[in-house]
C-alpha cells in the first residue's frame, strides 16, 4: 500500500493533484487544512493506492451502475417466474397427500405449464381464456406476497434531486456536504447545493463554506415556494438542505410538501440521529409522513456501541437505509452499507479497531 499527502488552494486541487499522481484507483484515506504561512489556509489530503498490480482495487460505494440490457427473452423470464414459483407450490401440495382440492390443483397445474410453454416460446399464440384467468390469479398473489415479504433493509439512491429533512441537530447540513464532496470530487458530478435553512443562525455560513470548500455553486432560497425554479436539468445532482424545526411545527411541512409536489424525479431521505429511541423514530416518520419519505438516513452511528435500530426502524417503518453517517471528517465518514455491515453497526456500532472510512459497499 502506497500513500502520499498532497496539498492544494481548495479540495479540488488537492484532488486533481491526486489523480495526477496515483490515478483514479486511489483512495482518500483523511483531508484536513493546513497553515501555509502568510498564505493563509491550504488543504492537505492523505491518499492510498495499492501498489500489487494484480489487486483490483474496490469500486466507489456511490458507482452508478448501468442500466440492465433489454432483452427480449430476460422480459418473458421476468413474466414467468412467478408462474414457475406458482407451479412449484401447487405441486408441493399435491405431493403432501392432503385429499382435498387434489383434483383441482391438479387441473390448475396442467393449464400452468400450458401458459409457461405459450409464454416461453418467441411467437406465441394468444393464450386460451382459461390460462389467462390463472395468470390474472398468479400475479395477484404474487403482489399480494410481495406486500407481505419482509421489507428492504438498505436501497440505493437513483434520484437526480434528493432532499434530507429531519429534527434540529440530526446533522443535515454535514451529511449534505460529505454527499456533495463525494458526488463532485471523487465521482466528477456537476452538483449543485440548495438551501432552505434560513432560520437557523449561521446555517447559510456552515453550507456556504462547505459549497466553497467543494467548489459547487450554492443557492440560498428564502421560501419552499421557490424551490421548483432553481432546480436545473443542467445539474446531474441537487441536494437540498432543510432547516429543523420544532415536533409542534407542522405547518413548515405543509409548506414543504406542496413545494415539492412540482419537483420531478425527488428523493427524500429522513435523517435520524442513532440515539433516537423506537419511538421518536416512529413519531418523526408520522410528522414527515406528508412529504412522503422514501428512505432512512442514520447520522452520528460512531457516537454509540450500538445501534439496533439500524435493523428494527427499516422493517417497522418500510423505509430502507440508503447512506449512514460513522464520523465527522468530510466526506470520508459517510458510508452506503451492506445489509451484512449494517448489521455489524447495529449490533458493535464503528470498533476503533477497524478502519471505518472509505468503507466500500460489496
Amino acid at each position: 500500500m502506497k500513500i502520499m499527502k498532497f496539498e492544494g488552494a481548495t479540495m479540488r486541487d488537492a484532488v486533481a493533484k491526486v489523480k495526477a499522481e496515483l490515478g483514479d484507483q486511489a483512495v482518500i484515506i483523511s483531508s484536513r487544512q493546513v497553515r501555509r504561512g502568510l498564505l493563509g489556509t491550504a488543504v492537505e489530503i492523505s491518499a492510498a493506492i495499492d501498489n500489487e498490480s494484480d489487486v483490483e482495487a474496490p469500486a466507489p460505494a456511490f458507482t452508478r451502475q448501468p442500466p440492465p440490457p433489454q432483452d427480449s427473452q430476460a422480459d418473458v423470464e421476468k413474466l414467468i417466474a412467478p408462474l414457475r414459483s406458482e407451479l412449484r407450490s401447487l405441486r408441493a401440495m399435491v405431493r403432501s397427500n392432503e385429499p382435498k382440492g387434489i383434483g383441482k390443483l391438479e387441473s390448475e397445474i396442467q393449464a400452468l405449464r400450458q401458459l409457461v410453454e405459450q409464454l416461453a416460446k418467441p411467437a406465441a399464440e394468444p393464450a386460451p381464456a382459461s390460462a389467462a384467468s390463472i395468470a390474472q390469479a398468479v400475479a395477484a398473489a404474487a403482489t399480494k406476497r410481495r406486500e407481505t415479504e419482509e421489507p428492504a433493509l438498505i436501497a440505493p439512491s437513483s434520484a437526480r434531486v434528493v432532499m434530507l429533512v429531519g429534527p434540529t441537530g440530526a446533522g443535515k447540513t454535514t451529511t449534505i456536504a460529505k454527499l456533495a464532496a463525494h458526488a463532485a470530487l471523487v465521482e466528477g458530478r456537476r452538483v449543485r447545493l440548495i438551501t432552505l435553512d434560513t432560520y437557523r443562525v449561521g446555517g447559510v455560513d456552515q453550507i456556504r463554506t462547505f459549497a466553497e470548500l467543494i467548489g459547487v455553486p450554492l443557492t440560498v432560497l428564502d421560501r419552499p415556494g421557490e424551490l421548483a425554479n432553481a432546480i436545473s436539468d443542467e445539474d446531474e445532482l441537487t441536494l437540498i438542505d432543510t432547516a429543523g424545526r420544532s415536533p409542534l411545527d407542522t405547518a413548515s411541512v405543509v409548506e414543504l410538501a406542496a413545494a415539492i409536489g412540482t419537483v420531478s424525479d425527488i428523493e427524500i431521505h429522513l435523517v435520524v440521529p442513532s440515539s433516537s429511541s423506537a419511538e421518536a423514530i416512529d413519531k418523526l416518520v408520522s410528522r414527515y409522513t406528508a412529504l412522503s419519505p422514501s428512505r432512512l438516513l442514520f447520522t452520528k452511528v460512531d457516537e454509540h456501541e450500538s445501534v439496533p435500530e439500524l435493523l428494527k426502524a427499516p422493517r417497522r417503518t418500510r423505509l430502507p437505509i440508503t447512506w449512514v453517517t460513522t464520523g465527522q471528517s468530510v466526506p470520508e465518514d459517510l458510508e452506503q452499507p451492506t445489509a451484512h455491515r449494517l448489521g455489524e453497526l447495529a449490533a458493535r456500532g464503528v470498533q476503533p479497531t477497524t478502519p471505518n472510512r472509505n468503507h466500500r459497499a460489496a
